[in-house]
């Protein structure tokens, strides 16, 4: 509580008490108001919460109420004189407070402590996509996801989504959706989730959604039928419209071209016969003065955007009027390649039927006439069928009749609108027409009743929903084995090969499964482990004798120049030769010679080095920073002092006067300068340096000195480290300080040398 808050209660307390005491003998419980019996309400962050309180022993005539928050500042709380109770509680008021709630008349007053319980609405903390609106088209597929929170305690939260305000029911309690518009939606859509917590308390997000319509192509819903005209007669056939069809219900336009098939006799002399379409898309067959024979077409249908299908094969014959009228029964008349000589064939002109000739002078080729079954009666009245030779003869005096008459009457299997029928072999007196929800694959759908002209995509392997018995979202099934972690009903359905409690296991090298391309269960492939080992006591794995060869290490053998095996030395020794001097020899010679090589070279090593830091003063600054480079100097100049005679360059007044000021001019902070003047004086006293010096008369004073080796290394280090007095603008006092202390301690160092 707030010392405001409390002075506010202790303020109203004390005025009740005074009131009581000038009053107690006035007030009684006729002329006391007392408040509606309520100790606890139930409100929700964010709504408008109202309650109003009565009186129950008097009307609320010359009463007045007053309110007083008692935990908490509750901002935005009132009550008027009627005792009504407004309040919209902020997200910061969630939880329990206590409001004093007191009501006066005259002299007497009541006060009611109520509890106020107010819930936390859930928060959508996380949403995905971040844009509130964006477009996609009706093939694509878009993941929303959502995280929220809610403070009450033991809340639980469920979810629903919703298209367009219609809830969908497969994405009940889930976080997320896959969404997928199909060729059904288009425009906008709102897409939304609500979050409900225990108490029914909600909160809302929603995305609009532009959907683009995608144009797909016509489809080709029923075959075009071949077709007969007579010559020299123009004749009417079909409506392609009846064949073709377009997904967005749009006009089509159509094509033709004339076609040669694989399959036809070679060298065959094909109609001329010209296709006309009108715009409705009727089409008209015109044969060419006197011509005869047939001609293949195909159609195309082009929509608005110029996306296409292309028809079936489609054969349109060319006959004779004379020639049909003259046709009888083909099953009555003989002709040759009916399996049967007649009268008027023999073995010169019908070889087929009546066999070959006896000692003929050539017997030439044999034509084998496969032919197929008559069509069905065509609107001319007339059947066709093809016949083709299997011998490839290029002879056609022994061909069979490919066509006859026939009574046409409408069927439900002629490949033609008429009749009653509503489409091409359907409606009326027909089996119902084609639909998107027949459950049968037809009308050029990509799927049962998917595709082509239906508005539902077919399922596939990549669509973001589990469908078409995949055992998780693309995955399992018909499609691609699911990895680890996904829903499966049995272990081929998995990665691993392993469909434990209904989910899939992650492959490993230790499942004892052969997966994840290993060569063999658990070893070679991805796995470290090789398949077989070199120490299994069996020869395998390509091996060229137990455990050595192939990939393990190579078989010992007396010239491998290996000691290996039972050797007592490098091929000697053993099931090998008998050792001589000259192998011990040559196995320990390098023992011997290494170490002198060592001893030799690492003193020049280290002399070379000494004089390299002389030439080059930067290296010398690297190792004097180096803290084991600089114990070592240090080391190596005090080892080496106790062999040589004291030749101190500085007396120990002198290094106790210089170390004397270098502690003054570390203390001064006006600037970097004076202490690089102190260091280059000290070094001008040591070296004998002139007022104006270079580098190359430094080294050379430095050189000259009577300073110990290892002491001018370090005192070359400390002065080029020493530059930055000079070069910096600004250099830390505990730098300074460094930089005098480690001048001192060189200074003892020389002044023992």
């Amino acid at each position: 509580m707030s010392k405001k808050t409390l002075g506010i209660v202790l303020v109203l307390f004390i005025l009740i008490l005074l009131l009581a005491c000038l009053s107690s003998a006035a007030c009684t419980s006729a002329n006391t108001p007392h408040i509606t019996s309520v100790n606890f309400l139930k409100l929700a962050q964010g709504d408008f919460f109202v309650y109003d309180f009565n009186l129950t022993n008097m009307p609320e005539i010359d009463v007045s109420y007053a309110l007083v928050a008692l935990d908490k500042e509750l901002a935005g709380i009132s009550i008027n004189d009627n005792g009504l109770l407004a309040f919209t509680p902020l997200q910061r008021d969630v939880g329990v407070s206590r409001i004093a709630v007191i009501a006066v008349k005259e002299s007497c007053a009541e006060t009611r402590i109520i509890t106020l319980n107010i819930l936390d609405r859930p928060d959508i903390v996380f949403f995905q996509p971040d844009s509130p609106s964006f477009e996609m088209n009706q093939t694509g597929s878009v993941d929303f996801r959502i995280r929220a929170e809610d403070t009450d305690e033991n809340d639980s939260l469920s979810y629903e989504w919703f298209i367009d305000s219609e809830i969908i029911n497969e994405s009940i309690n889930e976080i997320s959706l896959s969404f997928k518009p199909g060729y059904r939606l288009s425009g906008v859509h709102e897409i939304s989730v609500k979050v409900i917590d225990s108490t029914n308390l909600s909160d809302t997000k929603s995305w609009y959604v532009q959907i683009a319509k995608v144009n797909r192509p016509p489809v080709l819903i029923n075959q075009v039928p071949g077709f007969m005209v007579f010559m020299n007669t123009e004749s009417g056939a079909y409506n392609l419209n009846d064949y073709f069809l377009d997904p967005e219900g749009g006009k089509l336009v159509f094509d033709y071209r004339q076609v040669v098939p694989s399959y036809d006799v070679k060298g065959v002399s094909y109609a001329n016969i010209s296709v006309n379409i009108d715009g409705s898309g009727f089409v008209t067959y015109n044969p060419s003065t006197n011509t005869s024979g047939h001609v293949y077409f195909t159609f195309t249908a082009y929509d608005i955007l110029n996306k296409s299908a292309e028809s079936n094969l489609v054969r349109v014959d060319v006959a004779g009027a004379d020639q049909f009228t003259e046709l009888n029964n083909p099953l009555d008349e003989e002709y040759c390649g009916d399996s049967y000589c007649g009268a008027v064939e023999n073995c010169s002109t019908c070889p087929f039927d009546c066999g070959p000739c006896e000692n003929p002078s050539q017997l030439g080729c044999i034509p084998n006439w496969n032919c197929t079954e008559w069509s069905l009666c065509q609107p001319a009245g007339f059947q066709l069928r093809n016949c083709t030779d299997t011998s490839n003869c290029d002879d056609n005096r022994t061909k069979p009749d490919t066509a006859k008459k026939c009574e046409y009457n409408d069927t439900c299997e002629d490949g033609l609108k008429n009749g009653i029928e509503e489409g091409v072999d359907c409606g009326g007196e027909c089996p119902a027409c084609p639909t998107c929800n027949d459950t049968i694959m037809n009308q050029g759908e990509g799927g049962v009743d998917c595709g082509g002209p239906c508005p539902d995509p077919c399922p596939s392997c990549t669509d973001s929903m589990q469908n078409q018995n995949e055992s998780d979202v693309d995955c399992g099934g018909p499609c691609a084995a699911c990895p680890g972690g996904k829903s499966c009903l049995k272990n081929m359905e998995c990665e691993s090969l392993r469909c434990d409690r209904l989910l899939c296991t992650f492959p490993d090298c230790s499942d004892g499964i052969k997966n994840q391309n290993e060569e063999s269960i658990d070893c070679g492939g991805v796995c470290p482990k090789q398949c077989g080992n070199c120490s299994d006591n069996i020869q395998n794995r390509g091996e060229e004798d137990v455990d050595c060869g192939g990939r393990c290490k190579l078989c010992p053998k007396c010239d491998d120049g290996i000691k290996n095996d039972d050797e007592n030395l490098v091929d000697c020794g053993g099931v090998c030769r008998r050792c001589g001097i000259s192998d011990y020899i040559r196995s320990y010679f390098v023992w011997f010679i290494i170490p002198v090589v060592i001893i030799g070279i690492l003193p020049l090593l280290f002399i070379s080095y000494v004089f390299y830091l002389f030439t080059h003063p930067e290296k010398a600054r690297r190792m004097y920073e180096n803290n084991l480079s600089f114990a070592l100097l240090v080391k190596l100049n005090r080892f080496f002092r106790k062999l040589r005679k004291p030749r101190a360059p500085l007396n120990e007044e002198a290094i106790k006067r210089f170390s004397s000021e270098l502690t003054e001019m570390g203390r001064k902070a006006d600037g970097n300068k004076p202490l690089h003047d102190e260091i280059v004086r000290i070094y001008s006293a040591l070296l004998g340096l002139p007022e104006e010096y270079d580098e190359i008369i430094f080294n050379a004073k430095l050189k000259l000195s009577n300073i110990p080796l290892f002491l001018k290394i370090l005192l070359v280090g400390y002065y080029k480290r020493a530059e930055i007095l000079i070069i910096s603008s600004f250099v830390p006092a505990e730098e300074k300080t460094d930089l005098v202390l480690e001048l001192k301690f060189l200074l003892t160092e020389i002044g023992k040398s």
